[in-house]
């Protein structure tokens, strides 16, 4: 069977080339693509994370309140639609269930932005 030279580096990495959606291509790396500046927190002492709009109960927590809520992290493929995939990525934090438990949001809320 023909493969590609994406699967064929996909297999020589030690990965099932069946992980690869057509079209795309495998990265170690952490592409960052974004648009605009990228705000740099110095002082995690004055970072506030607020929560407000269409829930019961307004929130604001500190870092250090944030970080002490429980963590989950997971392990997942990333397929970007720039082609690019990353196997096995780890993340770790706090799920957004712990602050809708704390927050309680409405029947009417639909969405939240970040």
């Amino acid at each position: 069977m023909f493969r590609s030279k994406a699967e064929r580096q996909v297999e020589a990495a030690g990965y099932d080339p069946s992980r690869l959606p057509p079209g795309q291509h495998l990265t170690e790396k952490w592409p960052v693509l974004h648009a605009g500046s990228v705000a740099e927190y110095d002082d995690l002492q004055t970072w506030t994370l607020r929560v407000f709009g269409e829930v019961e109960n307004e929130l604001e927590l500190s870092w250090e309140q944030l970080s002490g809520l429980p963590r989950t992290s997971n392990v997942q493929d990333i397929h970007c639609v720039t082609r690019w995939s990353k196997f096995d990525t780890h993340f770790e934090g706090v799920h957004w269930r712990e602050l809708a438990r704390l927050c309680t949001p409405k029947p009417t809320a639909r969405f939240a932005i970040a």
